[in-house]
């Protein structure tokens, strides 16, 4: 996606300067201020919980349209506040794909946008994902809206193993491996930055790795476009990857929380436990390391 393209998206997201309502102070544990669906909610929930969002009654619903034609549901695999994700194939040739369902009436008023390219209005994270080119970045293959949902198709990128679940099988990790995950997520954001886009929910939960370390950024749920001077009130992200000038409750401009958010990543990366547990403990900022890799020197 080229400057050119990203100046026919026109955001709606009015969380700037002089924006003091009460809107605009929520805070949010799992993320956000647009349509939040990481691929990692299923280990925050019960799968089978049938008073989800995304109960089988709303199964009809979600895959009503065109979709329902191209593609077949196979399993739920994910769920959020305002929707779900599922595993689907597609019908043409047995393609294995990830489908977003964001219901419509969930989405924040402010997290809309009006889409040039798409001709229609529609959630910010569909717009980025529908236009975003980038090797590090979760690709979309095609979007269909129904009467209460967006279906967003996505690639399913190795086995869908995300950082978090990979970290959780206590790898034994060197550091050039470590290394060359994290440029893959540092390269993910410049590339956004020099859109004037921030995501603002960098976390090991939101990365997915295939067998060959591959990396791609995934969840644009709480991504927001900026520019010079632009700040934000509303907080979004998850507390544990949240900076301390945010988590006080500061405006901020979205890039010193792209900045600490990859730093507790790389921790977790690489001693399989987050540095802080608690907002306490982030605002503090007592940092230990339970053990020391190299200096760097030889």
């Amino acid at each position: 996606m080229d400057s050119k393209q990203m100046q026919k998206k026109k955001s709606n997201n009015n969380d700037e300067d002089g924006d003091s309502d009460e809107d605009s102070r929520h805070t949010s544990t799992n993320g956000s201020s647009g349509a939040e669906y990481s691929l990692i909610q299923s280990r925050k929930g019960n799968l089978d919980d049938t008073t989800s969002s995304c109960v089988d009654e709303e199964l009809e619903r979600q895959t009503a349209g065109e979709f329902s034609r191209k593609y077949t549901v196979l399993r739920q695999i994910g769920k959020g506040a305002f929707g779900c994700v599922r595993m689907s194939v597609r019908n043409s040739d047995g393609l294995l794909v990830v489908t977003k369902f964001i219901k419509k009436g969930k989405v924040y008023k402010d997290s809309w946008v009006d889409d040039m390219l798409l001709r229609r209005r529609v959630p910010l994270e569909v717009s980025l994902l529908m236009t975003l080119s980038h090797p590090n970045i979760v690709s979309v293959h095609e979007m269909f809206e129904s009467e209460d949902y967006f279906q967003l198709v996505m690639e399913k990128w190795g086995s869908g193993m995300d950082l978090f679940e990979f970290i959780d099988r206590n790898p034994v990790l060197d550091e050039p491996l470590a290394a060359h995950i994290f440029r893959q997520i540092v390269s993910a954001l410049r590339y956004l930055h020099s859109l004037n886009i921030v995501h603002r929910d960098v976390k090991d939960e939101n990365v997915i790795l295939d067998s060959n370390f591959h990396v791609k950024l995934i969840d644009f749920g709480s991504a927001a476009f900026t520019r010079p001077g632009r700040t934000f009130a509303q907080f979004a992200g998850t507390v544990e990857y949240c900076s301390p000038e945010v988590l006080k409750g500061n405006r901020y401009s979205g890039y010193e929380l792209e900045v600490w958010s990859l730093g507790v990543t790389m921790y977790t990366l690489m001693y399989g436990e987050n540095p802080f547990y608690d907002i306490d403990q982030t605002i503090s900022a007592p940092l230990t390391f339970p053990f020391h890799y190299s200096t760097g020197q030889s």
